[in-house]
């Protein structure tokens, strides 16, 4: 045992109440640079504003945008331009071809991969200066976490990963955020269950299965992913599998099929592999008693679960209780391939604290069109809807995150503040940020001539998978079925992260509602007939306005 275990072990022995003491002397730097930052925001984002621009103001784009003449916070809501990924991505394809000095004055380390709004993914410069502003974000949340759930340091997490990375270039590699933020994932990490190959396996069902196997031969104090959904997808894989994961369990080897899994994989794996008959014995005996096993059984010190709790994952949270119990929930915080922009500084409700001590962040009251009217964060009202604007040191300048937040109060003079739903015509049940233009793309993919479709978020009330109903009009398709899976397909093309949720089995395959001909025109009608402007009427392609699909399936052939 190293260094690192040995601390562990010695502070597992000890009690909650002197976990949380440790603790607080750990990370007391970190809650005095909170607390100051939180008593005078604006002073913490001009120095955060001011050091930015200055690094950078020889930069393609400090010189085009002036940095240089940037004296205030002021200053940079009145000279600078709202940006968003349109006309961002030029500077970074330069950037990854290999041309210094575009947006940042440091070679990125990396480029955390996300979907674009535009139907082209995202690829944002990971610079040391940028990963020492999100560690801002990562440290408040150690600290709740450990604070909320103290006896998870005498265990193990069960999580699940995006290790992969890809060569863009010679000098330039792409993948997931937390690759970058965390330096690589570690096979021997003191905290992680799950060996390091098992988030590699390619078969999605098979993957899962891996993960609990190696899990339940672990004692479990945490559950955590970035989606509640995938919290889901272990439960029900653990209701799915259970008899080969028991057998596994007895008897030290897979129980599971592998048959899928290369030799090295394999023979890695194989290696890691325990036998614990006591976990077994938990997993048939909680299926007896219950008829599906449960999380909460088969893991008894759970001491909680980190997970997504805003926009659409109450719907996702709710369902988790049957499986993993009434146990502690920590938000992750409000974050993104973008940055980490807010923690939260407790386990009650879904907000977290927009930190000023982290990146520059900008509030842009819903509606408002005007770029020099967004409030700071010493500004923002509670009760008060915004759209996120973000300045960070990888580059991003008066960055639109087309992310609608909600002020809910203040930590200190701070805000505290609760995702609430994408911008405009965009949807995110799981985290796949489907917009309109995904949809577009799609439609145009697949030959697409009707009069009009709409694509809607879809909850089934069983408890089952959600995914995307699309409305059209009796007539604009000839085989409703096939074109589901055509235009399933479509999107997956168009958005990668909506590839990844399918394939990952949490979202379900899109499904066709079919509707009368001439509702949509009948639903346009009685919106100018309302009172809306006839100019401005517009059905979108995508909508989460509940309302409106039932509006048309009023008019359901």
């Amino acid at each position: 045992m190293g260094a690192a275990g040995l601390i562990k072990a010695l502070v597992g022995r000890c009690s909650d109440d002197s976990i949380r003491r440790l603790v607080a002397m750990g990370f007391s730097r970190t809650q005095r640079a909170l607390q100051a930052a939180c008593d005078d925001p604006r002073a913490a984002q001009t120095a955060q504003l001011l050091a930015i621009v200055r690094r950078n103001a020889q930069t393609v784009q400090g010189k085009a945008l002036g940095f240089d003449a940037i004296a205030s916070i002021d200053d940079w809501r009145a000279r600078v331009p709202l940006s968003d990924w349109d006309s961002t991505a030029p500077l970074v394809e330069r950037m990854v071809a290999g041309e210094p000095n575009v947006l940042v004055d440091e070679d990125p380390i990396f480029y955390a991969t996300t979907s674009g709004t535009t139907g082209r993914r995202k690829l944002i410069p990971v610079t040391s200066a940028f990963v020492n502003e999100c560690r801002v974000a990562n440290r408040v949340l150690y600290r709740s976490m450990l604070l909320a759930m103290p006896s998870l340091v005498r265990g193990k997490r069960l999580s699940m990963r995006s290790p992969g990375t890809e060569r863009l270039s010679p000098t330039a590699e792409a993948g997931s955020i937390t690759v970058a933020l965390g330096g690589g994932v570690d096979d021997d990490n003191l905290l992680d269950a799950v060996p390091t190959a098992v988030f590699s396996v390619a078969d999605f069902a098979l993957r899962y299965r891996l993960a609990l196997r190696f899990a339940l031969q672990e004692r479990i104090t945490v559950c955590s992913a970035i989606n509640p959904s995938t919290l889901h997808l272990f439960a029900t894989t653990l209701a799915d599998a259970a008899t080969d994961l028991a057998a596994g369990l007895n008897d030290g080897g897979f129980g599971v099929d592998v048959a899928g899994l290369d030799d090295a994989t394999r023979q890695r794996l194989q290696g890691r592999l325990r036998s614990n008959p006591a976990a077994a014995r938990r997993l048939r005996d909680s299926a007896s008693a219950h008829g599906t096993p449960r999380m909460a059984d088969v893991f008894p010190e759970l001491a909680g679960l980190v997970t997504w709790k805003g926009g659409a994952s109450s719907w996702w949270l709710e369902r988790l209780k049957a499986s993993y119990g009434d146990v502690p929930v920590l938000d992750y915080g409000y974050a993104a391939s973008e940055g980490c922009f807010g923690a939260p500084v407790g386990t009650d409700g879904a907000a977290s604290v927009l930190l000023p001590h982290g990146h520059v962040i900008e509030l842009l009251p819903v509606g408002e069109t005007d770029p020099t009217r967004t409030v700071f964060l010493d500004e923002a009202e509670p009760g008060a809807h915004y759209e996120v604007v973000v300045t960070t040191s990888a580059g991003l300048s008066r960055y639109r995150m087309y992310d609608v937040v909600e002020v809910v109060g203040r930590h200190g003079r701070a805000p505290l503040a609760i995702f609430r739903h994408k911008a405009g015509t965009m949807c995110s049940i799981t985290g796949e940020k489907l917009g309109e233009a995904h949809v577009a793309t799609a439609l145009s993919a697949v030959g697409f001539r009707g009069d009009g479709i709409v694509l809607s978020p879809r909850y089934p009330s069983d408890g089952s998978a959600p995914g995307y109903t699309a409305v059209v009009e009796a007539g604009a398709v000839v085989d409703s079925v096939a074109f589901a899976t055509a235009l399933d397909a479509a999107l997956q093309d168009a958005n990668e992260e909506m590839r990844a949720k399918r394939h990952s089995l949490r979202l379900a395959p899109v499904v066709v509602q079919v509707v009368a001909p001439g509702a949509f025109a009948a639903w346009r009608r009685r919106r100018v007939a309302g009172g809306a402007p006839d100019a401005h009427v517009k059905l979108p392609l995508l909508s989460a306005d509940t309302t409106l699909v039932a509006d048309l399936e009023a008019w359901r052939g």
